[in-house]
């Protein structure tokens, strides 16, 4: 196949979220160049195969670049739809990255390989024509592709499913021309709690409903008002002496809530829901604790810890797909290389922004790692000490450095970092940071 040759300071792979966050600050930020490889067809990453009607879950000014607000920024429930997002990187893309000159976008492009020094050498193919170009890269190649978000249309089942039983993932949801029996979610994440919501809000009867949950989790309070800046509640974590008193005033002050009152919660995944949305959960009773799925049969849905009854008109909905993959942390910053993770679990565009930023400051790699600490996102329930041991950890580290604090404080993102502002106080600066090491402490009390 024929090779072209390319030349720029940047190779991104992937033009998700991730990806367009960094590359965002670079256009905006440096006068550097850069080709944007991606497996997709459209930037957006995921979002591209998502189910139609599927929405943040969290405020849409923690989403999406730093430069460029969302339609849906401003008001109480900001939380985009699928097809805002789509429109707003087709956008971003068209009328400001490749408007710059600065950028070249190969989509339907598959990175074959990287080779070392400097200036590297990649290799990409036209996943439609099979050609080949050959991608010279002046400074680094960046991988915003590591965390590998999945939803449930980009592969099969991870259980078994026998003849004559009907398995759906969440995608074909919304494509249903007939009304079956009965319906079965299954997973209690992110993409679960969407799928019950939508049923509900077609009004489907919760007595027709079946909730497959393997594992209760911890839901954030979307509701709550601190978050926009009042990090008090917080603070108050201090008088705290465990890890389950840390977990319970959270809820006391309702900062988590659960969704059954009796069922105490073993997981934390960073979904959050309204009040309303909660009590929209809290009518559907027949939920399934047997552990996760092992086969879906015509008769039977075979399990961890049992089996339950089920029938061939059942429509059963796979919502498994586990879009908080847990990878191996590495450094981001490498010679040759940057390697995008969260900065602040769950809160991967906001992350890209800032690594691109430390990517423009004077310093070297040793100084910018030190920054750009990458971080596991949350599994259990005791991983909220974690969650917000971190976030204060990061707004103590990120407000000692003046350039990237200033930064922060004017950037979209800041109210991603509830109480970031006020880091510019010693006083608050230095309560974060002592906050930060009793969680940890409790943590590894905890563990111990």
């Amino acid at each position: 196949m024929p090779t072209n040759v390319l030349t720029v300071d940047y190779l991104i792979i992937g033009a998700g979220a991730t990806g367009m966050a960094f590359a965002d600050v670079l256009v905006s930020e440096s006068g550097s160049t850069m080709a944007i490889v991606d497996r997709n067809d459209a930037p957006g990453g995921h979002w591209t195969i998502s189910y139609p009607f599927v929405r943040l879950h969290g405020p849409s000014n923690f989403y999406g670049v730093n430069s460029r607000p969302m339609p849906s920024d401003e008001g109480k429930g900001n939380l985009a739809s699928r097809n805002e997002i789509l429109d707003y990187y087709d956008r971003l893309m068209r009328e400001v990255f490749l408007a710059s000159g600065r950028v070249t976008y190969l989509p339907k492009h598959q990175v074959d390989e990287t080779g070392p020094g400097h200036p590297a050498t990649a290799r990409a193919h036209s996943l439609v024509t099979g050609e080949t170009t050959e991608i010279v890269v002046r400074k680094r190649v960046v991988d915003a592709s590591y965390m590998n978000i999945t939803v449930p249309a980009m592969g099969r089942s991870a259980f078994d499913v026998e003849d004559g039983a009907t398995l759906i993932p969440i995608n074909r949801l919304a494509e249903l021309d007939r009304s079956p029996e009965r319906f079965t979610v299954i997973g209690a994440g992110k993409t679960g709690i969407d799928a019950c919501l939508w049923l509900l809000g077609r009004g489907i009867d919760p007595d027709r409903l079946t909730w497959i949950v393997p594992r209760d989790a911890w839901l954030i309070n979307r509701d709550l008002e601190w978050q926009a800046g009042d990090i008090q509640p917080l603070l108050d974590l201090q008088a705290c002496r465990s890890a389950g008193e840390v977990i319970g005033s959270l809820e006391e002050k309702r900062v988590i809530i659960r969704r059954d009152p009796d069922v105490e919660p073993s997981a934390f995944r960073c979904a959050t829901v309204d009040t309303g949305e909660l009590a929209q959960l809290r009518r559907i009773k027949n939920v399934v604790r047997l552990g996760r799925v092992l086969a879906v049969g015509a008769t039977s849905v075979t399990l961890d810890e049992g089996t339950i009854p089920t029938t061939p008109e059942t429509v059963h909905i796979d919502c498994t797909a586990d879009g908080l993959t847990q990878k191996p942390l590495r450094p981001v910053f490498e010679d040759g290389a940057i390697t995008l993770q969260p900065l602040l679990p769950c809160l991967l565009p906001p992350s890209a922004a800032i690594a691109a930023r430390v990517e423009c400051m004077d310093g070297d790699d040793e100084w910018r790692n030190d920054l750009c600490t990458p971080v596991l996102n949350p599994g259990a329930s005791r991983d909220l000490l974690s969650f917000y041991s971190i976030r204060m950890e990061r707004m103590a580290r990120w407000s000692r450095s003046p350039d990237l604090f200033e930064w922060l404080v004017r950037s979209r993102f800041v109210t991603a970092i509830a109480g970031l502002e006020r880091m510019g106080e010693p006083e608050a600066q230095g309560a974060a940071a002592l906050l930060a090491s009793h969680l940890e402490e409790l943590l590894k009390t905890d563990g111990a």
